[in-house]
């Protein structure tokens, strides 16, 4: 949703929210697909390069050649993108060339329409094309809905800068306008939209600047439908509007981003390699090729490894897979959305949707399958237990049987096989960092838990501790982590109980590499800390999530279709199939659709998109 049009929809969107659930983080990593070796990434495959899906606009390749284990300079990473023709929301005002650069949207100047002067925004602008002068322009607004403005309420636009009704003349055919940025007045204008034959240009209010090196460039415009003269107040009705930003990018030959130099820069294209920056994929790697674009290495000795975005700014964004045509197959290495462990190369995962006349049909137009994989612990010598994605979240499954007496968790759960009981657990908590616990500051769990040292003996080595949920005490245990000759079950607090239909499971457990009694406090060190929920997520036969519905459950599998329901892939749909998975269509004549899961960081913008509708 454009963020004018933001507002007008807030009513719809809290409709549509509970259709789908949308999942809360503090950043967002939008991963492209999976690679062992050289490869290359457009916007079919790495979600977080820009994309249209109505017009199917991607602009952007970028490509890897490994040599020896590195990305050798300085075409070890090649990165090109080529602008592409694209409408106004407010089509009357005709086309413009958009780009993505850096994984972002930009404009990079506008298009000559034949035969025709309603292309006002060209026509107006001295330097068109921006990108000839070797820069881009951020399009910060560019939409179409219907809003009202007043004299007394101006239209808010991005970068500080607001578009008021100054008067309105008595017959309401002309309208005088005042721009003003950061409340200084930097532009003024009398257009006629209400006139008997009006022109584009007169309904049109502009504003033109220069911008860096490009001379006399619209980067305001509004197109007004009509406009009234009332007794209070003057008001007008506008159906277009369009920003950019007054800050341009520089895409110089030569401008270094991170590791990439920009090489070529034509009317419509730019070129980067990595000149004088080798980069070595060693294991375990986070390394920024470019503002937007970075690249994660897994934490094992063969190479693999992924290029990704992070996004931090309040919002929901989509974590899309690959764009399909026809009957497509989708698992976490072509869907950014389901569960995926670089490092261990652990992908449960797999979605197929098959198209029959232009539908899903039930009730195997949409297949799902999830399959159990053994993990580690973080904290290793706990041994290994069983994870699952469902619902491109990832969930507890079971614990495993490890050799010898280390896997503590597995030996003390009765029902340490959950899925068996047609139910998974949140995985809330897998970690190895160490950290200190006193007696006065317990350590702060998810879901209202909290675990505290209550004392330690005088020689270290019993510690009393207490659980409490919500401040109510459910468990205590003494546990001699540093007593001589101390086992994992010593060393491990550990408590369990029923949970759904699966009896005395364990959902928290601390491993305590030691412990101390002091004059003023007792505290501990901690390098082990699991939690699960205490609230399990039914996958029963028959359980209905939207339209999925679970079909065969096993000790580690999951299947689920779509059993009477069919979905009809129709143009600009955006349907709900189960909790965390939707699917989009293009507003075009030609089918063509992905898979997506949204993710929501929290604050100011944080809800500029709608969750997917309920129906088909």
């Amino acid at each position: 949703m454009k963020k004018l049009a933001a507002i007008t929809f807030t009513s719809m969107m809290l409709l549509l929210a509970t259709a789908m659930v949308v999942v809360a983080v503090d950043s967002v990593e939008i991963r492209g697909k999976v690679a062992t070796e050289g490869a290359t990434w457009t916007a079919d495959d790495f979600a977080g390069f820009y994309y249209d899906l109505d017009d199917n606009i991607k602009t952007e390749e970028l490509t890897t050649v490994v040599t020896d284990g590195k990305l050798a300079e300085p075409d070890g990473v090649t990165y090109t993108t080529t602008a592409m023709a694209k409408d106004f929301e407010f089509e009357d005002w005709g086309q413009y060339n958009v780009i993505g650069f850096m994984a972002e949207k930009y404009f990079a100047g506008y298009l000559d329409t034949a035969d025709t002067t309603d292309d006002v925004l060209f026509e107006k602008s001295e330097d068109e094309n921006v990108l000839s002068d070797e820069q881009l322009l951020k399009i910060l607004t560019d939409d179409d809905a219907e809003m009202t403005v007043t004299s007394g309420t101006p239209l808010k636009l991005e970068e500080g800068y607001e578009l008021g009704i100054k008067s309105i003349d008595i017959d309401g055919n002309k309208v005088y306008l005042e721009l003003s940025k950061d409340g200084a007045v930097v532009s003024s204008k009398v257009i006629s939209p209400s006139k008997d034959g009006a022109t584009m240009l007169d309904k049109t209010f502009y504003y033109k600047k220069d911008v860096g090196d490009s001379k006399d460039v619209v980067i305001v415009a509004a197109h007004f439908k009509n406009a009234f003269r009332g007794a209070d107040q003057d008001l007008a009705t506008i159906d277009g509007v369009w920003q950019l930003s007054d800050t341009p990018a520089d895409v110089s030959e030569n401008t270094e981003y991170d590791k990439m130099t920009i090489q070529t820069v034509t009317a419509d294209s730019v070129m980067m390699n990595n000149e004088d920056n080798d980069i070595t994929l060693s294991k375990n790697k986070e390394i920024t090729l470019m503002e937007g674009v970075s690249i994660k290495t897994a934490d094992a000795d063969e190479l693999r490894y992924y290029i990704y975005k992070e996004a931090t700014e309040p919002g929901t964004y989509e974590l899309r897979g690959t764009v399909a045509t026809d009957t497509a197959t989708w698992d976490a290495d072509s869907f950014a959305g389901f569960y995926y462990d670089i490092d261990d190369n652990i992908k449960t995962e797999t979605l197929t949707a098959t198209v029959t006349d232009g539908k899903l049909a039930e009730p195997d137009g949409v297949t799902y399958s999830t399959t159990a994989m053994a993990d580690d612990f973080e904290f290793e010598d706990w041994g290994q237990y069983n994870v699952i994605g469902f619902m491109a979240e990832k969930y507890f499954a079971g614990y495993l049987d490890a050799e010898g007496t280390d896997d503590v968790l597995f030996e003390e759960s009765e029902d340490e096989n959950v899925l068996s009981d047609e139910q998974l657990l949140k995985i809330l908590v897998d970690d190895d960092a160490e950290m200190t616990v006193t007696s006065g500051t317990p350590l702060k769990m998810e879901n209202g838990y909290e675990l505290g040292i209550k004392s330690i003996d005088i020689d270290g080595n019993k510690v009393f501790l207490e659980l409490s949920k919500d401040g109510a005490v459910v468990d205590s245990k003494v546990i001699s982590p540093s007593k001589d000759g101390a086992d994992m079950k010593d060393k491990t607090y550990y408590y369990k109980m029923d949970v759904g239909d699966s009896k005395d499971v364990v959902i928290v457990a601390a491993h305590f590499k030691n412990a101390f009694r002091g004059a003023d406090q007792d505290l501990a060190t901690i390098d082990g800390l699991w939690q699960l929920s205490d609230t399990p997520e039914d996958v029963s036969e028959n359980t209905e999530y939207d339209k999925m519905t679970i079909q065969t459950v096993t000790a580690d599998s999951v299947t689920m279709n779509n059993e009477d329901n069919d979905i009809t892939l129709s143009k600009n749909k955006d349907i709900a199939l189960m909790p965390g998975v939707a699917i989009k269509t293009a507003d075009a004549d030609e089918l063509r659709y992905y898979i997506y899961k949204g993710v929501t960081i929290e604050g100011e913008g944080a809800a500029a998109e709608p969750a997917a509708e309920a129906e088909a």
